[in-house]
């Protein structure tokens, strides 16, 4: 009896691990990305000697420690404590790393981003059930943060931007990671007949290897790729955007979605008819 039972707790393993391996082939089939909860898997970059540029020493206490070494001191009669009416730059930056990391009381931004996408998706749905005969639909990408996560060249720097190390980056096979739920909406805008459009502020420069990075990370069939060229390179980000956006209209699109981790991707005219905004504490481009 214990035998059968056992033999028949096999089959259905094997049964159920078929059934996965099944489900796996049809969503990378049919293009689909399954959700990523929880930061991707980071290695030392080719050619580098380490995973980080600021190596620690000792552990690395908690964002809330620190704020408690502080209150501690606050309370001690013994200790004269400053008037400090910035958050300290270290501490904020602990906060800003659990985060990213899914760790701690702060939240998970990779939880957000994919909420976000979400609402992006039910959105796009809607809106493509609104085409009229004849209309060309487009959907505007922007690039970094928004279709591709320079997660791992933050946190190797300590997210503290260090332009010549970060551009090495952007330019390299390593920097082929898409942001899930973006790839998804992609994905979902070209299976119904969205032409897509990428305006990313990136000098011209670098186009090449960002669109094989592009489709090393599963986007496949765009229509364009802007970046920022001659005096492009000079113009605030809202004009430059809103100026890459009318050509597309020009051409005789009507922009639904437009997707940006800045408002700076978004603002400006002509802009789209839904505008999705997605989370980024690490820096701000106005």
């Amino acid at each position: 009896m214990r035998t059968r039972r056992q033999r028949r707790r096999g089959e259905l393993s094997a049964i159920g691990s078929g059934v996965l391996r099944v489900v796996g082939l049809v969503a990378l089939a049919g293009g689909v990305c399954l959700a990523q909860i929880g930061p991707p898997t980071c290695a030392a970059p080719a050619g580098k000697q380490t995973a980080s540029l600021r190596p620690r020493v000792g552990p690395r206490p908690s964002a809330e420690a620190a704020m408690a070494t502080a209150e501690t001191a606050a309370a001690d009669p013994t200790m004269v404590v400053a008037a400090e009416p910035m958050e300290n730059f270290g501490v904020a930056r602990y906060r800003l790393e659990d985060y990213a990391d899914c760790v701690g009381t702060g939240g998970c931004y990779w939880a957000d981003l994919d909420a976000q996408a979400k609402r992006a998706e039910a959105e796009l749905k809607r809106l493509i059930a609104s085409q009229k005969a004849g209309e060309k639909l487009a959907l505007v990408l922007d690039i970094d943060e928004t279709s591709l996560t320079n997660y791992c060249e933050m946190k190797r720097e300590d997210y503290g931007f260090i332009s010549v190390p970060f551009n090495e980056w952007a330019v390299s096979p390593e920097a082929d990671m898409p942001i899930p739920g973006t790839l998804r909406l992609f994905n979902e805008a070209r299976s119904a007949g969205l032409e897509v459009f990428f305006i990313t502020g990136r000098p011209g420069e670098q186009k090449a290897a960002t669109g094989r990075n592009l489709e090393a990370a599963g986007y496949h069939g765009w229509k364009g790729l802007a970046l920022r060229e001659g005096p492009e390179k000079t113009m605030g980000t809202v004009a430059y955007k809103s100026e890459e956006r009318k050509k597309i209209v020009d051409a005789g699109y009507r922009i639904v979605m437009s997707v940006g981790d800045q408002w700076s991707d978004l603002n400006g005219e002509p802009r789209a008819e839904i505008s999705v905004k997605l989370p980024n504490p690490f820096y701000y481009l106005p």
